[in-house]
Parts: C-alpha cells; sequence; structure tokens
C-alpha cells in the first residue's frame, strides 16, 4: 500500500508511531511528502521481509524508528535498530532485511552532481550520423549483440533468443538508435519510448552495472561496422552520447523499481 499523507507546500508534523503499521508479511509504506527533488517515505516491514540489492540514482538517508534489522552496503552488514540513522550515497548498491517488525523513514533527494548536459558539439556529430544509422542500423545492432553474447555470454538469460534468431530484437534497437540520434537534443520527444524501454529493461531485471557492457559492444559495432566514417570524433560523440542515454535510462529505471518496492 502507498499512500501520500502531507503536500510539500504546507508545514508538515505528524508523530510517525501513530502512522506506523505492519502488514503480516511484505511492505506497506507511506510516502509522508514530496517535491519535483526529495521524497520522505515510512517504510514498515514485517518480520523475516527481505528486500533484494539494489541501487538508486539518489542519494537516501534511513533513520530507524522502531525494531530491528540489517542492511548490506556494498558486501558490509550494518546492524539497524531504534535511532540508527545511516546515508547511503547515490549508486552504492544496498539491501535490507527485517528481523523482526521494522519501521524506518526513508529520505531519497537528487543528486544532481551526476547529471550531466551534452555539448553542442556531441549533439552535432551524433546527428549527422542519423543517415548512416537508417541505413546500416540493423546491421549494427546485430553486430553489437554477437559482440556482447560473445564476451559477455552470461547476459544471454535476459534475452528473448528467438527475437534475436528473427533479427525483431536487433530491429527494435536500430528503430530507438536512430531516434536517438535524431532527437539527441530533445530527448523529451523519447519521452514515450524510453518508458517502454524501461519498464521492459524492468521486467527483465537489468542493472546499471550492465549499461557500460552494453556500450562497449554498441560503440565496436558502430566502429566495425560504418569503418572509416567512424572517425575519432564521431566515436567520441557516441560516447558521450551513450553515456547521456544511459543515465536517462538508469534513472527511469530506478524510480520504476522504487515504485514497485513502495507498491
Amino acid at each position: 500500500m502507498n499512500t501520500t499523507v502531507a503536500s510539500s507546500n504546507n508545514y508538515f508534523t505528524a508523530n510517525l508511531q501513530d502512522l506506523i503499521k505492519y502488514p503480516t508479511s511484505g511492505i506497506i509504506s507511506k510516502v509522508l511528502l514530496k517535491d519535483n527533488n526529495s521524497q520522505y517515505s515510512l517504510f514498515c516491514l514485517a518480520a523475516g521481509t527481505e528486500i533484494d540489492k539494489h541501487t538508486s540514482t539518489r542519494n537516501a538517508l534511513i533513520t530507524v524508528v522502531e525494531g530491528r534489522g540489517n542492511i548490506n552496503l556494498e558486501g558490509k552488514d550494518i546492524a539497524l535498530a531504534s535511532g540508527v540513522f545511516v546515508f547511503i550515497p547515490a549508486n552504492v548498491s544496498h539491501a535490507v532485511q527485517a528481523r523482526e517488525n521494522l519501521a524506518f523513514v526513508l529520505a531519497l533527494w537528487e543528486h544532481f552532481s551526476s547529471k550531466k548536459v551534452i555539448s553542442q558539439q556531441t549533439i552535432d556529430l551524433v546527428k549527422s550520423t542519423a543517415p548512416i544509422l537508417k541505413q546500416h542500423g540493423q546491421k549494427i545492432t546485430t553486430r553489437m549483440y554477437e559482440i556482447m553474447f560473445h564476451n559477455y555470454p552470461e547476459v544471454k538469460a535476459q534475452f528473448d533468443m528467438s527475437a534475436q534468431a528473427n533479427g525483431t530484437q536487433p530491429a527494435k534497437l536500430a528503430t530507438a538508435v536512430y531516434s536517438y540520434a535524431t532527437h539527441i537534443d530533445d530527448l523529451e520527444a523519447l519521452k514515450a519510448m524510453v518508458d517502454k524501454i524501461a519498464h521492459r529493461h524492468v521486467k527483465t531485471h537489468v542493472l546499471p552495472e550492465q549499461y557500460p557492457i552494453v556500450g562497449e559492444c554498441l560503440l565496436q559495432a558502430i566502429q566495425d561496422v560504418l569503418g572509416d566514417a567512424a572517425t575519432e570524433e564521431v566515436m567520441t560523440a557516441w560516447t558521450e552520447a551513450y553515456q547521456i542515454l544511459a543515465e536517462v535510462f538508469i534513472n527511469r529505471e530506478q524510480h520504476i523499481y522504487q515504485s514497485a518496492l513502495q507498491s
């Protein structure tokens, strides 16, 4: 269950003990208040509940109200008990376990230093490759998957291999890459496409740390297919462009993951 208690437009005060309600199993969360940059939620976990390892693109702060549990931060276990205060920097993996009924306030706020602004030179260079991508896009994405499945065979389990065999997956990715190249200076126009792909990534459990793998293979495929047209300037521009796009997807997917945890 996920309910919003207050709006950030007004001052807000509450007795957290009055808001605590434990489910028989799983999690109940209440959004205490939120605005465009931050969110404060009360999480109530039934004894034995676990939140699997995940990361957030936002800084996080856990303040335990009552109960006992454990949080694992990048392999290090930290005991949770009443009054414990834990700061989790953006993009740090963590998992939570409730040893008994556990209630804590989770504060999330934007990690502004991670945001990047794409350069005009990169925009111009990437847009200049759009005609080539339109002509050779599926050849590039087919090559990308060949490289990725050869170098990182463990990721195959996250893909529909029948869609690889019949070419539909490379075709879809080629369309997405071409759309990005033509709208790199207007990402708002790609919002629907990003949202659709992000939900599919969440369904197949794509993780932030897998984006560098895809980027490495995509850039190599672009270089392989374009040959002499893949100049140093073009590859530098596409490297920057991919990093920006990866951040867009990671941010959207983390919001989807977090919404699922709070529902």
